[in-house]
């Protein structure tokens, strides 16, 4: 189906926007239940990632001009707000960090599982013994024994993430029928 004057740009973004929040909670779920916490942590990255980009289209000069550009294959981060700054990650996540400060701890947290860093390292250790100073690994696709404590804290930040981005996604798209009913109502030029 092609944009047309009932399915615009901005609601086949959304709609790819909506998919994604919804298949990384879904690989969430999946990643926490078999116990494998750097993924589940990568994919928390990436549900923040989709907040910053659906709040980013609050800060452009034309959002339909933007998410066409994005559908039509150009790199998000090399779009413009209105003031001239590119669209990086480092400026969306500060944008949306200004109202919702636990974004930016979380967002570093997590980026450090989707680079390859000490975390990987961190993570791999199955215990450690003071008294012979050795360090045992465990090296699998599952997490060595870990606190109950660390899965929680990822849930739940998890939860937040996602319910931010269904925030965001539904005041774009409210505001977005919103402004689409007001023009249909204005009269039409020459009438």
């Amino acid at each position: 189906m092609a944009p047309g004057p009932t399915y615009r740009t901005p609601t086949f973004f959304v709609f790819g926007a909506l998919r994604r929040t919804l298949a990384q909670a879904r690989g969430f779920r999946d990643l926490i239940n078999a116990r494998n916490f750097p993924c589940a942590a990568a994919i928390l990255r990436l549900q923040l990632d989709t907040a910053m980009r659906i709040n980013a289209l609050s800060i452009v000069n034309d959002a339909d001009a933007a998410c066409k550009s994005v559908l039509d294959g150009e790199q998000f981060n090399r779009l413009k707000d209105r003031d001239g700054n590119k669209l990086s990650d480092a400026h969306i996540r500060k944008t949306l960090a200004q109202t919702h400060p636990w974004i930016s701890p979380v967002y570093e947290r997590a980026s450090d599982f989707v680079h390859l860093s000490g975390k990987h390292f961190e993570v791999s250790i199955a215990r450690t013994d003071d008294d012979t100073r050795m360090a045992y690994f465990q090296i699998s696709g599952h997490d060595p024994q870990r606190s109950e404590e660390t899965y929680f804290e990822a849930v739940d930040t998890f939860f937040e993430a996602t319910k931010l981005a269904g925030m965001l996604l539904l005041a774009f798209w409210v505001a977005r029928h919103q402004r689409e009913t007001v023009m249909a109502s204005m009269p039409k030029d020459g009438a």
